[in-house]
């Protein structure tokens, strides 16, 4: 049974959401499950991944909320952060909505009677879990997918839109989005007439074949004998990231691309692991090589045994939003496998069907 559910926030903001009841009841010793929205995503999330979440884990007899934060969706309350949208995810991953996770999860406990509970989230909803964690003291651990270490800002999105290069880079699924734009627009006279006039995005363009044709390289690569190897490296080189320096006396966490290193995560991960909770870090593959620049050569310990109460997992092939079914199927195991570990293991895992659509 899935029911409306609204609450106020401490600014008095009505926030809505949508809990998940298990038809069975709750499972004995589940906990509640807290799943945040990425960005501003509403309750659905991408793909519709916090509505499959939360069905699947009410499925297991495990209660589940979703709901939006304020200003987004069906939610009350605005955000006059700036023009661009990367000046709302800064927001966001700074702690702007770290007030309305904690009275999400009053809200959660006082409807459901349990006495714990898991919260997770992707990119945004990650960030915001985390900095509410310690201010819950029910919170038995963490799922977080892809946590933001860096701030986002206009200058940074200004960044990207000046060096397509990076951009792609960055977000090698994007190329694919492009090309194919491109493409659909090839029956388009005032899409020609801007391409033959000089209007068109041509370094763009050129990126996102490079980078179409790079993927397909990188797959067929370890076939090949080594001399055929190098001589496609040469005919399509892999991209050379863009190179920003840091100004003379400048905080060596901001680079000319806009990229702010976000110190606020690391005390909030300690805070969290000093209250005894559990967390769960999973990476997309995509993602993977920024975490660590930003992150994690400065707060992982190389030796993993150090690691208490956390675990790290990339998810290979997997892009930001995990939309693809191989990764879908790892973002379930590991939410599911973390709530069995709150619940004592009393969970029946292997109980609800993949693909997500039979969810």
């Amino acid at each position: 049974m899935e029911t409306a559910v609204c609450f106020k926030n401490t600014r008095g903001l009505t926030l809505h959401g949508v809990l998940h009841h298990p038809d069975g009841g709750v499972t004995p010793g589940a906990p509640a499950v807290l799943w945040m929205s990425a960005g501003q995503k509403d309750r659905l999330g991408a793909w519709r991944m916090n509505l499959v979440v939360c069905r699947r884990l009410a499925k297991l007899g495990v209660p589940a909320m979703r709901f939006d934060f304020h200003g987004i969706g069906d939610s009350e309350g605005e955000h006059p952060h700036g023009q661009f949208v990367m000046d709302l995810y800064g927001y966001i991953q700074t702690g702007g909505m770290k007030d309305d996770v904690v009275c999400a999860a009053r809200h959660l406990l006082a409807e459901t009677g349990v006495k714990k509970l898991v919260f997770g989230g992707l990119c945004g909803g990650a960030i915001s879990a985390l900095f509410a964690g310690s201010e819950v003291r029910e919170c038995w651990g963490h799922y977080l997918v892809d946590l933001p270490v860096t701030i986002s800002s206009a200058a940074r999105q200004r960044f990207l839109e000046e060096h397509p290069e990076e951009m792609l880079r960055t977000n090698p699924e994007e190329a694919e989005k492009v090309w194919l734009l491109y493409l659909k627009k090839a029956v388009n006279p005032t899409a020609w007439r801007r391409l033959l006039s000089g209007e068109s995005d041509y370094k763009l363009m050129a990126e996102a074949l490079r980078q179409r044709a790079r993927g397909g390289i990188d797959k067929v690569r370890p076939l090949l004998p080594e001399g055929a190897r190098g001589l496609l490296d040469r005919v399509v080189p892999a991209p050379t990231p863009v190179v920003a320096e840091v100004s003379p006396g400048a905080d060596p966490g901001q680079s000319a691309t806009g990229e702010v290193r976000n110190e606020r995560v690391a005390p909030a991960l300690k805070a969290v692991l000093d209250a005894g909770q559990r967390v769960r870090l999973v990476t997309s593959s995509t993602y993977h090589p920024t975490f660590m620049a930003y992150f994690g050569d400065l707060h992982l310990p190389k030796d993993r045994a150090a690691w208490r109460g956390m675990d790290l997992t990339t998810v290979p092939d997997a892009n930001h939003i995990f939309s693809l079914e191989a990764c879908q199927r790892v973002l379930f195991d590991g939410v599911e496998s973390l709530v069995q570990e709150a619940s004592g293991g009393t969970l029946p895992l292997g109980a609800v069907a993949f693909p997500p659509t039979a969810a």
